[in-house]
């Protein structure tokens, strides 16, 4: 359907934001808006104000929706309306939630009603195209071994697994690395962090660094793997922090500090009060910015914001580090240990996350 908006689910594991930022009431919080649940989730986890940036207009219509129908409707019929539970009902839940939106996002939305009938958290380009993808895959028979991972119900049996179908999971490797390829990811879905991979073929990279993490976690404990794997969520497995009972309740009593920000992200450390403690969570933003312009970035984060403020980003194909220091001006410095300690324990799988403090 044309108007997609690119991004609509939690494809990280915000946890590891929270741990790695680490933020005090008054701290402010900024973060890409994305498919609006990083911002929930964030949201829920404590700090103060809380900026959502992005530059896509259509993404921050998303997380207004999100958080008007978390602000409106009970936990059961928000995961109904968003799609985590089936419902016939969610024009109608729409229909009570339009007018606590703004005239934009209003207008975005009623000109896009079956992507509200379908689930809002699965009307992105990212997450039709993985629905499509499994779909595929089970008409292909490669996702059969990870299937049967999702029914283990400890890592000991799980492992079993992995190890009698050892070849049908080196075998599985060539349709990620179709998939995944960086051609077939861009025209499928515009999003230039296929191509900004300096591995050469992200789908072999990321297929290889999954089953290397299924080794070590439960594939049933991931909710992005679920995402991958069936097209969606498992109501009765792992969700984002912010579709949790309690995640939701936290998310929902802070609403009044969610502030939706559309601009270039690069932009907003000028636009900021100077010597401010400010916490940046830049998701993979790395893979969409050449290395010149992320460093340009964190350059700019470190000299804006006051010492002990924090960023974390992630790292998916491209890889990207910490810019190197000018004489007599803040510096980001790396936090190894807080880094490494997050890496053991997040599951957002493919992904690998830095978290530094500016000195």
């Amino acid at each position: 359907m044309i108007g997609r908006p690119l991004y609509s689910a939690d494809n990280e594991d915000t946890r590891s934001e929270l741990r790695a930022l680490a933020p005090a009431p008054d701290d402010t919080i900024v973060c890409v808006a994305a498919g609006g649940g990083r911002a929930l989730s964030l949201l829920g986890g404590g700090g103060g104000r809380l900026l959502a940036v992005d530059r896509r207009p259509e993404q921050l219509h998303v997380l207004e929706l999100k958080a008007a129908a978390l602000d409106g409707l009970s936990y059961r019929a928000l995961r109904a309306f968003l799609g985590v539970d089936p419902s016939p009902d969610r024009l109608d839940a729409w229909g009570s939630l339009r007018g606590a939106l703004s005239p934009a996002a209003r207008r975005y939305w009623e000109a896009r009603p079956t992507l509200i009938r379908d689930g809002v958290l699965y009307a992105g380009r990212l997450e039709a195209w993985l629905a499509r993808t499994a779909a595929w895959g089970r008409r292909a028979g490669w996702l059969r071994w990870p299937d049967a991972c999702f029914a283990a119900t400890d890592l000991a049996a799980q492992r079993a697994v992995l190890l009698s179908r050892a070849a049908e999971v080196a075998g599985a490797e060539r349709g990620f690395a179709l998939l995944m390829h960086p051609a077939v990811a861009w025209l499928a879905m515009r999003d230039p962090s296929f191509l900004r991979s300096s591995e050469g073929n992200p789908g072999r990279c990321l297929y290889r660094r999954l089953v290397a993490w299924a080794d070590r976690h439960l594939m049933r404990d991931s909710f992005l793997l679920s995402l991958i794997w069936r097209g969606r969520y498992d109501p009765d497995a792992a969700l984002p922090p912010w579709l949790t009972p309690e995640g939701a309740e936290r998310a929902r009593k802070r609403l009044a500090a969610l502030e939706l920000v559309c601009a270039d992200l690069a932009a907003l450390p000028a636009r900021l009060p100077a010597g401010a403690r400010v916490h940046w969570s830049l998701s993979d933003v790395s893979c969409w910015m050449s290395e010149r312009r992320f460093a340009g970035l964190l350059g700019s984060i470190a000299a804006a914001c006051a010492p002990g403020s924090r960023v974390c980003f992630r790292n998916l194909a491209a890889v990207r580090g910490l810019p190197a220091p000018k004489p007599g001006r803040p510096r980001l410095a790396l936090l190894p240990g807080l880094t490494a300690a997050i890496e053991a324990e997040d599951r957002s799988v493919f992904y690998r996350l830095v978290a530094a403090e500016v000195r």
